[in-house]
């Protein structure tokens, strides 16, 4: 089995190269801008088990994914639960999706715009709860950040960039309230420690005490966050 694998060459990286899988199976190599290409292939070499591993695990978790059908019965998870669509008439100047009595509620003559309303639903969602919980710990945590802004990211649920801006996919709204606040406090940690230090780690700890179960959720679900 041959290794194929994309490079991303960063000038803020001084020495560590690292590896990582994307969710359609293509492997990236992130490096230092000037390392050369045959101490790249030696790197992915020294990890091919890990990497041949990962890609086996990904492509059991797309067999496990189905496409989601707009149509009657299909279920949508929002904040981890799962939740029946209805198909029905939308009243005048009502939106054509809608979240009434534990339900999702798609107008009849918009299945065909079904993903994408559902997009811009779970879009909207997560900048309001979200930006909610960012509010509360970093009020909690004296961590202010720049802004908040949701991204359609599909490998990577949040980010903080080097001035303080937060990052999350808007995926992120569909799992569970818990492993947004451990994604939350993640972010809001590297607004003072932009690494993953036993500083960084203290903050998360001490603020999400189960934090560690939270990430394993997410790496055992986190393919499944998406329509």
């Amino acid at each position: 089995m041959e290794l194929n694998y994309e490079v991303v060459r960063s000038r803020k990286r001084k020495r560590t190269i690292s590896l990582h899988l994307k969710a359609n199976g293509t492997a990236v190599v992130y490096a230092p801008h000037r390392i050369p290409i045959p101490e790249i292939d030696r790197f992915v070499r020294e990890k091919q088990s890990w990497l041949r591993k990962k890609i086996r695990e990904s492509g059991e978790r797309q067999k496990e994914i189905r496409t989601k059908k707009y149509v009657k019965g299909e279920i949508f998870f929002f904040l981890g639960d799962p939740y029946p669509l209805k198909i029905g008439a939308a009243a005048l100047g009502c939106d054509k999706l809608d979240f009434l009595c534990g339900q999702f509620v798609l107008a009849e003559d918009s299945a065909l715009q079904g993903r994408e309303l559902f997009v811009d639903w779970y879009r909207k969602s997560a900048q309001e709860y979200i930006g909610e919980r960012v509010d509360y710990f970093s009020q909690a945590l004296k961590l202010i950040p720049k802004g908040v802004k949701i991204s359609n990211a599909r490998c990577r649920w949040g980010s903080c960039s080097q001035d303080n801006h937060l990052h999350f996919s808007w995926r992120l709204i569909m799992a569970p309230c818990s492993v947004i606040d451990y994604l939350v406090v993640h972010e809001l940690a590297h607004v003072q420690e932009k690494n993953h230090s036993g500083r960084f780690w203290d903050i998360v700890g001490n603020t999400i005490t189960d934090y560690k179960k939270q990430r394993i959720w997410l790496k055992d679900n986190g393919h499944t966050l998406d329509i």
